[in-house]
Parts: C-alpha cells; structure tokens; sequence
C-alpha cells in the first residue's frame, strides 16, 4: 500500500522520484538517506522549488538558453575584439616602474631626479627650461642614462646624483658607482704599445679613463672550474684563446672600437695583463706562447697582486686611485674578493672588449657566436653588457616563448573539463569562457581603470586564469548533476532554479575571496604589482561572470539536448540507458546513490577507512600544524634586495651574480653611495604614479629664501655640522658645499686688487658671508654663472634650488634592517635642524636613489602583509556567511592557517627568503588556499535539521570531492607547465602555487575533514540563524505600525494566525537551507 502523498505528476506528466538522502546505522527513517527508492515516486511538494528572484532568472535562461548564449557570446566577442585591437595589446616586456611612487620617499626623490636631470638647462637660468618643468609632467627618467630598456631598472641602477648625468659620467656608468676602473698606464707602456703596429694610432688613454666599464662594452665573466685559479697558465691561455675568437667575430662585423688597420683595442683583462707583464706590449705573441711565459712569473705575479689586493681593501678611497704597491696595467675587475685574504686562488676574473659604440642588439645577435671557452676543463665564461642588456632581450623573448607553454595549460584544462563533464560541448563552452575573460579583462583595464601601463607580470594572469578558471566550471556542471540525480523527471526550468542559483552562489564565494587577494594586493605603491594585481582580480572576476553567462545556458541546452534523446556530439557516451525499472533515463540521472560514479565510490571508500582512524588523525593533524608553524617561523628577509627574472643556469644570469664576486663590485657596495640634502623643492610627484612613463612636474618651494642673513649665517655652518656626522662622509676628499664656495669666493675678491666684474657688479662689495641680503641674489647667481656651478640653481636672478651632496655609508643593497636604520638616523637628525633653522631655509630634506628602494622594499612587504591582512579577514567572513556557522569558521581558519604555515616550511626547506615578490605571492594565495575549505563547508551545513557529523561529513565529501578534487588537478598541472618557464618569478608564482594547491587539498580532505568529522556540529547553524533572527525581530519591532496599509491591519487584527500562515505559505518557495541565508542577508 502507498504511503500518503506518495505520488504527483510532473508538469510533463512524469511521475517524480525522491532525492536521495543520508541515514546512519539505527537512525529514524525521517533522515536523509543515500539509498534511493526506486519503487515509489513522491509529490511535488518534496521537491521544494525555489521561487525567489535568482531562480526565476534561472529558469528564464533554461527556457531562451540558445538566446542568452548566443547574446552573451557576441557581446563579449565584440567587447574583446575592441580591447585588443583598440587598446594596441601586444606581447612584450615592460620592465620599468619598479619603484614606489606617492610616498614620501618616493616624492622626495622625484624631485631631486628631476632637479638632476635637467641641472644643466636649470643652471643656466633659462626661463623657458623653468617654465616647462614646472607645468608640464616630464617623461620618465628611466633611460636618461642612454642604456637599452631592461632589467637594469629592477636592480635599482638609479641615476643617484647630478654626475650620473653628465657627459663624463656617460662613459663610466656601472653598478660599481659610476667612476672609472682604477687602473693607471704610465707613459712607458704607451710608449711601448704604441710602437706596435696594430696600436699605433690607437688612443690608449681609453684603459684609464672612463671608457672601459661604459654601459655598451661587452663584459664576459669567467669562472675557474675545480681548484684552478685564473692566474694558472693553463686558464691565461683558455681565456687568451676565447678573447681572440670573440675578437676575430667583434672585428669582422664592425662591432668594437677600432684603432687602425681594422683591429680593434685589445680586450682589458688578466690576459691583457699578462702580456704587459711579460713584455708582449705590441700583442704579437700567440696564447701558447703567452701559456709557457706567464708560467715562468706566475708565482712572483701571484705574490706581487696578494699585496696589492690587500693595499686596496685597506686603503680603498672614493677617488679609487691605485695604491702604489699595485703593479701597472692591474685593476680590481681582474680578480675576485676572496684573493689576497689569505686566499691564492682567483675563482672569478672578466674581460672588458672595447664595443660601446655598436648597438647591444647587434652584439646580442651573435651571441652563440662568442667564445665561451666551453672547450676548456678549467674555466668557462658568460656574456653581457655592463648595462645587462642582453638579459634584457633574452627576458623579451622568454615571455613569448613562456605564453606559448600557457597554451599547455589550455590543453591540460581542456582534458581534465572534458574528462569530469564527459561532454565535447561543455569543454569547448568551458574553454572559450577560460580565454575570453582575458581580452574582457584587458578591455576594463584599458578603457575603464583606465592603466596604460601592462607589466611583465600580468602574463601569470593566464596560467591562473587556466589553473583556476576549470575551478568554476567544475562546480556548476557538479551542482547540475546533483539537482538532476535528485530530481531524474524534473523540468530543465526546475533544474536550472535550483542548481544554477545554487552554483553561482558557491562560485561567487571562491571568486570573491580570489578576487579580494588580488584587489587587495593593489594597495601596493609599485606599479607593476598594482598593475598586475588589479589585472589578475580582473580575471577572476571575468571568468565567473563569463562561467555564468555561457556555461550556465550551455548546461541548459546540454541537458535540453539529453532530455530529448538528440546527442549532437555533446557527449561522449550514449545520452540515454535504461534504469532498473526499465524506464530510459538521461545521461545526467545514470548516476544515482545506488549506483554512484567512480570518483563517488572512491570518495566513500576513502570516508570508511577515514572515519576509522578519525582521532589518530585527528592527533597527527596538531602534530603537523604546530611543526609546520615552527618551520615557518623560521622564514628570513633577503640579504639584498635584487630583484632578478632568469635562471642561475643562463648564462646572462650568470654573468651578472659572477660579477658580484670581483673585487670592483664589493669596493664600490663598500664605499657607499652619493645621497643629497636639497632646499628649494617640495617633495611631490605631480604625474600617473600608475604608469612609469609619466614622471612629475617641478613644484618648488615658494618658502625658500637664502638671502636673509639669518638663512646665510645657517647655511654657512650647515656643512660643518652634517659632516660631523656618522652618517655622512666626503663624497670627494677636497670636497667644499656650495654655500662655503661662495663664502670663500667672496673672500677672495674682497682681497685681491683686480676683482672680477661679476664681483664688482653684482656683490656690493660683500666680504664674506653674511652678506647685504639686497644684494645676495644676484650676487650669487653671478658667481654661479662664472664658475658654471650647477648646485645653486637659479631663474631670473634669485636663487631658487640648492642642494648638497654627501657619501653615505650603505647602499640599496645593503640589508634592509640596515638601510632602515640609516633612513631614521638621517631623518632624525635633519628633523632637528629644521626646527633650529631660520624661516626660509627650515624645509629641507634628505634624498637617495638607494633610500627609495628601500622604500620600495618597505612599501611592499607592508602592502604584501596587509592585503594577506585583508584576504585572510575576508575569506574568514566568507566562510562564516556561507557556512552560518561559527564553529565551522574556525575549523575553516585552523585549516587554512595550517596550509599557510605548512606552505611556508616548505618554502623554507627549499632555501626562499621573504622578499617582497614573495610575499605578494603569499597574500594573493590566501584566497586560492580558502576555495576549497569554503566548499566544504558549504556543503557541510547544507543538510537541514540535526544530523549526525560522521553523515554531514560524508555528505560534504561526496557532493563537493569531485569538483575539490577535479580543480586541484587542473590548479597543479598548471603550476608544473609553470615552472618550465623561463621567467623566475613565474617560476617562483609557480612554485608557491604547486605547494598552496598541495597542502590546500590535503588540508581540506585531511585537517578539515578530519575536526569535522571528529568534534564538528551536528546542528551548525543553529547560533548563527539564531543571533540572525533576533537581529531580525528586533529590527522588525521598532518598525512602527503606520508603515502598514489599513487592510493590513485589519487583517492581523482579525486573524494573527492566519497573517503567521500568510507569510509561512509566502516562503515556501525557499528551500530549507535558502531561508536563513535569504534572511541573513535580509537582516
């Protein structure tokens, strides 16, 4: 006999079955239970319909699928074509901007650039240079110096005062401090060398001056292998060997410097050395016989630059002048740091080819061309420039060639959608929503957000977009099949109102804690990383929405399809079979909780052996988390604060950590670099802090007055107290301020019997200083003008900028602690000078290219730490509204603290240290690491009523493994094509990624789970829709009764109990588990 209510017709005339439910061992029959009953078929009514807004727009794209497909899809089409082609993208290399812009360090430094770089035109007074300076925003400063457009920016090769601009300068820019290697040629060896043929008309002056460390010259450096030291013989005569080849190829296309008969200046290196020591000054010997005369005075050579090595680190000085224990033709760039400290071996050594007038591309053309010295057993070399370009051009092709491994993880997407939905169809939808939200993405980021400025960075945008775009479409086809295998006869409407709501709720979760990570990071002052997060937020934010308005009607049309017996290739099997009941039932009802899928019957299996061991696990998951917290507490800041895109394996990578070795590198982060105390300029930057290509305006301080005598008597004795100072040193040893010039000028004249005319014009027979202030300005631009000093600047005769220059004792990449310390010392010390200076001269301030990396650094571990601040906050309140359940929020926290730390340690053993791009990788993976724990927890508190953990858990694990599972596939083959790139950090993205994905999934199955399944909640919602309705009912009794219409009224009047049933009938339409969120958010 039938139970009551047992049986209903469907709209289509087709009798319903109940869905499936959870019961455990004992329990009443009024529990869910996984078994289906297959011989009876309930009412409608056991298949509660939702009714509200969401579901009635499902069920409007379930009825016009084929239209709003096709809308959406042109749309977005239309739209991506116009951001593409209209927003001129391109795959290339943008490697500038690599500092902070709108903070105080930032501004204060912009405006000392821009006071250096144009000093020249400002000096002279003119009124039109003036004038464009202060009311147009320049262009960037970056390349100022003539080098190529590289990665030279990412290591903080800052012009840091006026001389980086000058035309000297020009020829001696390195990393080293921009002063010319210190190596002296006595008139002896030019005599001799220019009696050789090949060198007569060459100008040997070249080796002493600036020109041989010049941005463009051709720098290999070579590394000795084993034991061998680069002043063996056998290593003089390898070198030898490879520098003729390289020559011989430099010589027969025009790229190096000749000096007569079509030979170029020989390369400046030990060999070069060698051959002055032995005699060979006209270079005539061959590399053999060099070989066996160098073995001869090897060992007196090897004694000789010991002494001089260690007379250099004791006597290093900023003019870089040779001690005279050095031999002749040596220089610091021939040996490495660690000779001559007890140390005969030189491991690192370089050679210097004279190519600074051929273009790099030229040279990094023929690249595979130069020799190496790979033959050798004892030594092998790596090329660049002085300015890395060729690290550069090799980063501009690697990107390309790394968006073509991003197809890779197209293809890896495409498979795991096609093998999870086991339709053509979806995959092909799937895909195309994957790759359309990057062209939309680029279309809101060009013409909405309006940034011009598209980084490096950016291309990780589509391995996420690949790694977690699957992620989206793997839920909605999961909550389609689980409302189609509880509702086998329902409509394809009545389907699409409960699976599609349903999905895009959980959707929107994942997307908004991802999407909040990127965002979050974009408080970040740098502009390639506020680029890049706002682009990849973008993204995420695009795929869902493109997953909704494509995936969602294609779901419809799939099942539309299977419904009606058509299969149209959407499916790889046969869309229909016959039930137990011989009843033909579609594709997505074959599985039931009868006869459950592969990955189900896995995932039960998995919860039996799981349930079993639950409390040992349980024990081991404590034991875990607390290691993995001690490991991860262990995580350091860098040394240095490089910031480099390739390999140690390259050989232009190579190339630039060996050079670190030499002892010119080490003498020139020895000795400090310039910084400046400036008057005259506020600190301000005027242009897009969001695109390097605009820099800032002028903005002069309108306060500035030296010519009082109060302000001459301060700036007089200001030198002598800021030199007394730890903090500041010389930056040349007969270096005099400015101020104290003119001081002594004025003396000078006062006492001589024939002054010059600008003196007797303009000075009014001043002294010294305190002087007439009526007179001081134009006395002083007078001088100015005469002796062409460009550190009092002024325009129509007043004197409007001044500025001094002083060494200071650390450099960009001195350790951050360091340079933090420096910057307050500094501050400190100005901050009371500026409360004891005058009116007029009390707003200066202190600047430095190697202060405003740190502030870079500064500025990006603080931002890295409050988006993961925000991220980690949001996501906790996701959890929370999601689940509604606090209990399940802390386990949701416990879980992804766990796959931090766990995360972390793993970093550590790996040897990472904190730096800044680190720790945007962290933040941004709090979002990715809470996807999977907010399913979960989801799912968890899904089921109505009071049931069981061990059944909740079980349930959570079935309906959301798949998809759990199904992404974490995706996610980690995508992070492995990563780390095949060329790109160091989208190997280092890569790599936090793999590990994130790996201890997320196991923090999810196992940590989760486990606390769950152990002490979780039988009833998780309860306190939390309990505190929502009484938030609720105390909202509605302070709403007074006039807001009710008079029929209304009545109506409660005569009938309380029938107005209660009223609004009890009007939800009925929500299922049990859709009223408290509806009223939460009501609430």
């Amino acid at each position: 006999m039938e139970e009551p209510n047992t049986v209903n017709v469907s709209k289509e005339g087709e009798e319903e079955i109940p869905p499936p439910a959870i019961m455990m061992e004992g329990e009443v029959s009024q529990r869910p239970s996984f078994k289906t009953r297959k011989s009876s078929v309930i009412s409608t009514a056991d298949y509660p319909i939702p009714d509200g807004f969401w579901a009635r727009r499902a069920k409007c794209m379930a009825r016009k699928s084929w239209y709003h497909f096709s809308v959406a899809l042109i749309i977005s089409i239309v739209l991506s074509v116009i951001g593409m082609v209209v927003g001129d993208f391109s795959i290339s290399v943008d490697n500038g901007g690599w500092q902070s812009r709108g903070t105080l360090i930032a501004d204060r430094q912009a405006q000392v650039l821009t006071v250096f770089i144009n000093q020249a035109d400002l000096a002279s007074g003119s009124e039109a240079t003036w004038a464009e300076l202060e009311n147009n925003v320049q262009p960037t400063w970056e390349n100022q110096d003539g080098s190529s457009d590289g990665n030279r920016r990412l290591n903080m090769d800052i012009p840091s005062g006026p001389s980086s601009f000058s035309s000297s300068s020009m020829k001696s820019n390195s990393k080293a401090g921009n002063r010319p290697v210190p190596f002296v040629m006595t008139d002896s060896i030019k005599r001799r060398m220019q009696e050789s043929s090949g060198l007569a008309t060459c100008d040997l002056s070249y080796y002493s001056g600036g020109n041989v460390l010049y941005g463009a010259n051709l720098w290999p450096l070579w590394k000795t292998e084993g034991e061998a030291s680069a002043l063996d013989a056998q290593v003089i005569r390898d070198i030898c060997v490879a520098e003729q080849n390289t020559q011989k190829e430099l010589e027969a296309t025009g790229n190096c410097i000749q000096c007569g008969s079509g030979k170029c200046y020989p390369p400046f290196s030990l060999v070069f050395y060698a051959r002055l020591t032995i005699g060979d000054t006209d270079f005539t010997l061959s590399c053999d016989e060099v070989f066996e005369a160098w073995a001869g005075v090897q060992a007196d050579q090897e004694a000789i630059l010991q002494d001089c090595v260690e007379f250099i680190t004791i006597e290093f000085n900023e003019d870089r002048t040779m001690p005279e224990q050095c031999p002749r033709g040596f220089a610091p760039t021939m040996v490495d740091e660690q000779f001559g400290t007890g140390d005969s071996t030189v491991t690192y050594t370089s050679s210097v080819f004279a190519t600074y007038t051929a273009d790099p591309k030229d040279l990094y053309d023929m690249v595979d061309k130069f020799d190496r010295a790979e033959g050798s057993s004892v030594v092998i070399g790596a090329y660049d420039t002085e300015w890395e370009d060729f690290n550069t051009f090799y980063v501009d092709t690697s990107v390309g060639n790394d968006m073509i491994l991003a197809m890779g993880s197209a293809v890896i997407t495409a498979l795991a959608i096609l093998v999870h939905t086991r339709s053509p169809w979806i995959t092909l939808v799937g895909l195309v929503q994957i790759i359309l939200s990057f062209p939309l993405a680029y279309f809101v980021y060009t013409f909405i957000a309006r940034l011009e400025f598209f980084p490096f960075l950016n291309f990780i945008g589509v391995f996420v977009v690949f790694a977690l775009g699957a992620d989206d479409i793997f839920v909605a086809v999961d909550k389609w099949k689980n409302a189609r295998i509880d509702n086998r006869r329902g409509s394809v409407e009545d389907i699409a109102a409960v699976a599609l709501p349903d999905a895009a709720h959980s959707m929107f979760l994942t997307t908004a804690t991802t999407a909040v990570a990127f965002f979050g990071t974009a408080i970040c002052p740098v502009a390639p990383l506020k680029c890049f997060a706002v682009f990849c937020g973008l993204l995420i934010v695009f795929d869902y929405l493109m997953c909704v308005l494509l995936v969602f009607p294609a779901l419809c049309i799939y099942d539309k399809w299977l419904t009606r017996g058509n299969n149209f290739c959407c499916s790889c099997h046969a869309c229909k079979k016959k039930g137990d009941d011989g009843e033909e039932v579609d594709e997505f009802a074959e599985e039931d909780e009868e006869h459950p899928s592969c990955i189900r019957r896995f995932l039960l299996g998995f919860y039996y052996y799981f349930h079993k061991i639950r409390w040992p696990l349980f024990v081991i998951c404590i034991g875990a988390f607390v290691t993995s917290i001690v490991f991860a507490a262990k995580l350091e800041l860098p040394d240095n604060s490089d910031v480099r895109l390739l390999s140690e394996s390259l050989q232009y990578e190579q190339n630039w950590l060996w050079r670190q070795e030499l002892l010119y590198t080490v003498l020139g982060k020895s000795g400090g670099a310039p910084g400046v105390v400036i008057w005259g300029v506020e600190a301000a930057d005027t242009g897009n802090i969001n695109n390097p290509s605009d820099f800032t305006q002028l903005v002069l301080d309108d306060t500035f007055n030296p010519s009082t005598t109060a302000s001459q008597e301060y700036l007089v004795n200001f030198c002598d107290r800021m030199f007394a100072q730890d903090f500041a040193g010389l930056v040349e040893e007969e270096f005099v301020c400015p101020i104290n010039k003119f001081n002594l000028w004025l003396q000078k004249e006062a006492n001589t019997t024939n002054p010059t005319s600008q003196y007797t014009q303009y000075c009014d027979g001043a002294s010294e200083l305190p002087m007439d202030p009526d007179s001081f300005n134009a006395c002083v631009s007078a001088w100015t003008n005469r002796v062409g000093d460009t550190t009092i600047l002024q325009k129509n005769g007043v004197a409007e900028i001044m500025y001094i220059e002083f060494q200071q004792r650390v450099r960009f990449d001195s350790q951050f602690n360091e340079l933090q310390d420096e910057w307050n010392l500094i501050e400190d010390w100005l901050e009371a000078e500026r409360k004891a200076a005058p009116a007029g001269v009390n707003k200066m301030y202190h600047s430095s290219a190697d202060f405003w990396w740190y502030d870079t650094n500064d500025k990006m571990l603080k931002a890295a730490f409050g988006a993961a601040g925000i991220a980690l906050a949001f996501s906790g309140l996701v959890v929370l509204t999601s689940s509604r359940s606090f209990m399940l929020t802390l386990f949701s926290v416990v879980t992804i603290g766990y796959v931090l730390t766990a995360t972390t340690a793993m970093l550590v053993a790996a040897g990472w240290t904190l730096g800044f791009l680190e720790s945007v990788c962290f933040a941004i993976l709090i979002g990715i690491s809470c996807d999977f724990v907010i399913h979960f927890g989801h799912a968890y508190a899904h089921l109505p009523g009071e049931i069981s953990k061990g059944e909740r858990t079980k349930y959570a694990l079935v309906r959301m493994g798949p998809s759990i599972l199904a992404a974490a596939f995706t996610t980690i083959c995508a992070a492995i094509i990563m780390l095949f790139t060329v790109i160091s950090f989208f190997q280092q993205f890569a790599q936090i990624l793999f590990f994130t994905v790996i201890q997320a999934t196991l923090g999810t199955f196992i940590v989760f789970l486990t606390l769950t399944d152990c002490i979780g909640p039988s009833q998780p919602t309860v306190l939390y829709d309990k505190m929502v309705a009484k938030c609720c009912s105390c909202r509605k009794k302070d709403t007074t009764v006039e807001d009710y219409s008079a029929a209304e009224a009545e109506d409660q009047t005569a009938s309380p109990d029938a107005h209660a049933n009223k609004v009890l009938d009007e939800g009925s339409s929500l299922s049990a588990t859709e009223k408290p969120f509806e009223e939460s958010i009501a609430c």
